[in-house]
């Protein structure tokens, strides 16, 4: 019951500060000055409010802040994604690539994996491939919610920061190797690149409409980046998660088997290559090397007296200080 009050009373004895008011307020007035306000950046926005609220809730604005802002940055893309790519979109490169290294023979052609998908699905992959796609995002916010309630903040805080990293990474690619996904080849050939095409759902179409939902419909809807194919952060997030399953020792198996799922769905519902996924897969890994390896190094600059020569190996192996006896 105590632990029940802490989250939903407010505090009488924080200190209150205004500064994450004005920073909410302020992302709700340059969004509304720019064109394109709608309820979401009101909600987001108005989080600050929890700063104000109590401990726990300030806290897990703190903890919550790396998947914000990671949504700012996508939702900001809108204002000059398409500007920033006019003129080096690469269509006909990833496909004959794809071909060259992943190609299948089929009827005498030779097919990539996205188009062999395409002429050989099955209602039954459908509906295992859409899930996956439809719950790969929660999955990730799931684990992170898990490691905040059992108090795992400093595993919480390398996890978020990894999903900030891993996007920006991908976001960058986006502008600087702009690739047209499977279903665009599919659907407008090896041509130049078109500058009026929606995201699309693809083959996610078929759980759609088994269904009778509009659901993939109104997600991509909503969605910028056409020619994001490079890399897939649908795989990305997947192997961020199996690693905290790895750290925390908790459902590793199924974390492992849903990041091998993403990877055939990826593929098999045509957004994206094969080699869309094994970059994803790389970017997740470097992500993670490099916020881990980046908070160590903060660790150890906090340790009094600690010098780059003196730190012991991570697992604690290693020379030791012998104490000196006093008595000589």
């Amino acid at each position: 019951m105590d632990q029940v009050k802490l989250w939903l009373l407010p505090s009488r004895a924080m200190n209150r500060r205004l500064w994450p008011l004005f920073v909410g307020a302020g992302y709700i007035t340059i969004i509304g000055a720019l064109g394109g306000l709608k309820a979401q950046h009101v909600v987001i926005g108005s989080l600050a409010l929890l700063d104000l609220y109590n401990e726990r809730a300030r806290a897990f604005l703190k903890y919550f802040l790396p998947f914000i802002l990671t949504g700012v940055i996508y939702d900001s893309m809108r204002y000059y994604y398409w500007w920033g790519i006019e003129g080096h979109i690469h269509v006909a490169e990833p496909y004959f690539l794809e071909k060259s290294l992943f190609g299948i023979t089929s009827g005498g052609k030779v097919l990539t994996p996205n188009e062999y998908f395409d002429l050989n699905h099955t209602t039954a992959l459908d509906l295992v491939t859409g899930f996956a796609y439809l719950v790969f995002v929660l999955e990730y916010l799931l684990a992170a919610f898990l490691l905040f309630f059992l108090g795992k903040r400093d595993l919480l805080t390398t996890f978020g920061w990894c999903f900030v990293v891993v996007n920006v990474m991908g976001f960058a690619t986006y502008y600087i190797y702009p690739a047209a996904p499977p279903w665009y080849v599919t659907q407008y050939g090896l041509g130049p690149a078109r500058m009026d095409v929606q995201p699309f759902a693809a083959a996610a179409q078929r759980f759609d409409a088994f269904f009778g939902t509009g659901l993939f419909a109104g997600i991509y809807g909503q969605g910028v980046d056409v020619y994001g194919a490079f890399p897939s952060l649908h795989v990305s997030y997947p192997l961020l998660v199996s690693w905290v399953a790895l750290k925390t020792r908790r459902l590793l198996i199924p974390a492992i088997g849903f990041y091998f799922l993403m990877c055939f769905s990826a593929i098999y519902l045509q957004h994206h290559y094969i080699i869309d996924v094994v970059l994803g897969t790389l970017y997740a890994l470097v992500a993670l090397a490099f916020v881990v390896g980046l908070q160590r190094r903060r660790t150890l600059a906090q340790v009094p007296g600690r010098s780059r020569d003196s730190v012991l190996p991570v697992d604690g192996s290693g020379p030791r200080a012998v104490p000196v006896d006093p008595r000589g």
